[in-house]
């Protein structure tokens, strides 16, 4: 522990209790500081020095009315008199020991000693909280100390600025009072770690927890919050200690980063590999139906070699905006160059789904025709579905792309459903492709 250092004075006491403080026992990091002076008023000047006990014979020197003027609140008062009975209130109120001064020579090392111990262990949990309290301030997340009641016991300078209050406001207050709402709002709960702290009390262990908290200058935030039971000598739970770190801005990264992986970086659609992703894990978890409408730009290549790729990419993003519109609930991917895929987790009827392709024909040629760039662009799309959870995506996938190629070579700028077509396709291929 840091070395303690205590500041003792002794007015009028007579020399054995002198003695007996001065040969009293203290702990190797304590040193004291003993002043012995005839009365108050003979005192040296007390500014610059913090007394931790003043030891008063006041049958010699009663003046204790500017006791705290001279010394402070928190220097202890031990009041010794033969006139106890003449005591008045006020001294006895001030007073942490009233000692008698006559009969009791023996008794000086036993008082002088457990006030020194007394003082030491003042200073030492002093010195306890301090250290406790600079550890709490200086850690970067926010730190409170609750008991089971919710009171916040000790909180952290981040914590008083999270909420927007001085640490006075906050210590000793429940959460209704930090937060500034009425005693129902916080019964229900809402961003005021209500159910984390239920969750503690119902088992007492070490436990992290994503909350949401309304920070008073940077609004809602997400906090990763890490607390643990606190316990009592006899092992009963009487309050937890939170320490939460804010990761709103390390969550919002994450998301970029994940949403950059999985997205198209021109039209900010699905890339191919979340395509695959994405598609395979919904089949998983909700059965095998799927459509997949495999969509190819008729004469791109044109309109790129003619009036340069800013334009390319100008149709690209237009045809990603109209495939959106027409497919508002499916999810779709750009999966390579000017190559489009549509996956509708359903069979849907065949008349329901040639109307939204006409849809999108009809926005489409509307848009293409707006620019002399765009006007000799098209569309080609090829159709494949099944009901069946043993036809994998690359299988679909294998159909949807012989349809899209069939328009390509018999109808290009019109859209083919593989069913249509299976037969000529598995004849070509001289296979017997299983059907599904």
């Amino acid at each position: 522990m840091f070395r303690c250092h205590l500041l003792v004075v002794m007015a009028g006491m007579p020399e054995i209790a002198v003695r007996a403080m001065k040969g009293a026992d203290i702990p190797a990091n304590c040193q004291m500081e003993l002043e012995v002076v005839d009365s108050l008023a003979a005192l040296p000047s007390m500014a610059e020095r913090k007394c931790a006990a003043v030891i008063l014979n006041t049958d010699a020197d009663g003046d204790t009315e500017q006791f705290d003027a001279q010394f402070g609140p928190d220097t202890r008062l031990i009041i010794c008199s033969d006139k106890l009975d003449e005591l008045s209130p006020g001294k006895i109120a001030r007073a942490c020991r009233v000692w008698p001064l006559k009969g009791i020579d023996k008794y000086w090392p036993f008082f002088c000693q457990h006030l020194l111990e007394d003082l030491y262990k003042q200073k030492e949990l002093w010195h306890t909280r301090n250290c406790l309290q600079t550890v709490v301030d200086t850690m970067p997340g926010f730190v409170w100390f609750k008991d089971m009641e919710g009171h916040h016991l000790k909180v952290n300078q981040a914590f008083c600025e999270m909420v927007g209050k001085d640490m006075a406001e906050v210590e000793g207050k429940k959460h209704y009072e930090i937060w500034g709402i009425s005693p129902e709002q916080y019964a229900e709960g809402e961003y005021v770690c209500l159910e984390t702290d239920a969750a503690i009390a119902a088992n007492p262990k070490p436990t992290l927890f994503q909350e949401q908290v309304l920070h008073s200058k940077l609004g809602l935030r997400q906090l990763e919050t890490y607390k643990a039971p606190i316990f009592d000598e006899d092992g009963k739970m009487i309050g937890n200690i939170g320490v939460a770190k804010d990761v709103t801005d390390e969550y919002a990264n994450k998301e970029r980063i994940l949403l950059l992986s999985r997205t198209d970086d021109l039209t900010r659609l699905a890339n191919r590999r979340y395509f695959y992703q994405f598609v395979d894990h919904h089949r998983s978890h909700s059965g095998g139906a799927l459509t997949l409408c495999y969509m190819d730009l008729d004469q791109f290549k044109q309109l790129n070699d003619t009036f340069g790729h800013q334009y390319g990419d100008a149709a690209l993003m237009a045809v990603a905006e109209l495939l959106q519109n027409a497919f508002p609930k499916d999810f779709i991917a750009r999966i390579g160059g000017d190559e489009f895929i549509v996956a509708i987790f359903a069979v849907p009827e065949r008349k329901s789904l040639m109307y939204k392709l006409d849809q999108l024909y009809e926005a489409a040629r509307e848009f293409f025709n707006q620019d002399i760039s765009f006007r000799g662009l098209g569309m080609s799309i090829g159709v494949a579905s099944t009901d069946q959870a043993a036809v994998t995506l690359d299988t679909l996938l294998q159909r949807s792309d012989d349809a899209l190629y069939y328009s390509k070579e018999h109808c290009r700028g019109h859209y083919t459903f593989y069913e249509d077509i299976k037969e000529e396709i598995i004849s070509r291929r001289g296979n017997g492709e299983n059907n599904g």
